[in-house]
């Protein structure tokens, strides 16, 4: 897991190639202007769903990882509360495996506040739960983009 300023994903670029392609999308592209849904950055291999909504509370939060892909997670506008542990202390209990998408329950998490501007990225080895309010309900427009990370 990472977390940090846009401005600072330069840091991370020699990761993987296709999350230098994610970076770069979200620097060189106006986010603002790009209504909610999903857009082709490079096929399956990375893509991008913006999304826009109203934080909500913890309790109804939940917990999710992916075993093909990683999310880079950018705060277009507002900021929200996201956990995190590692998916060794989590029970599956909820499987969408065509979607890539696995709901968890945890003992252990950690949390942190994402705000405009900043970026998480999260590895299939990475349990988050994003979407949280920090004291009240508030709107939020995010970026969510989809690296593929583990083939097949």
């Amino acid at each position: 897991m990472i977390i940090d300023k846009l401005a600072n994903a330069h840091l991370y670029e020699g990761v993987r190639p296709r999350l230098k392609m994610a970076l770069d999308y979200l620097r060189e592209t106006d986010l603002t202007e790009l209504p909610v849904g999903e857009y082709e950055i490079d096929g399956d291999n990375v893509f991008i769903q913006i999304h826009e909504y109203e934080t909500k509370s913890s309790e109804e939060a939940r917990f999710e990882c992916h075993s093909r892909y990683a999310d880079v997670q950018y705060i277009i506008r507002g900021e929200e509360k996201m956990g995190y542990t590692n998916v060794e202390n989590t029970r599956v209990v909820e499987e969408l495996k065509e979607k890539d998408l696995y709901f968890l329950e945890t003992v252990a998490e950690d949390r942190f506040l994402v705000k405009e501007g900043m970026f998480a990225l999260f590895t299939p080895e990475d349990a988050h739960m994003p979407g949280m309010y920090t004291s009240a309900p508030k709107p939020v427009k995010k970026a969510v983009v989809k690296v593929l990370w583990n083939e097949r």
